[in-house]
């Protein structure tokens, strides 16, 4: 299956090619984030199809936009 994927802020950099993640039927948004090498620690705020998602477990579906977007500081 494929997911959209739009990475933010410091993330960008780890964005797959054409912004479209190729992952087997039934991975979930924590291997999709693996398959990307985005640490957990890195994740603050993770929404499928503009919904926010707190379970990271979730199964993704062919055709899903995955938006991670990493903490925000300010000094």
């Amino acid at each position: 299956m494929q997911i959209r994927i739009k990475l933010m802020a410091a993330l960008k950099d780890k964005s797959p090619e054409g912004n479209v993640l190729e992952l087997p039927e039934g991975s979930t948004i924590n291997q999709a984030l693996a398959a990307m090498s985005v640490p957990g620690n890195f994740v603050h705020l993770v929404m499928v199809n503009n919904q926010m998602e707190r379970d990271r477990g979730r199964e993704l579906t062919d055709d899903d936009e995955l938006m991670v977007m990493p903490p925000v500081g300010a000094g």
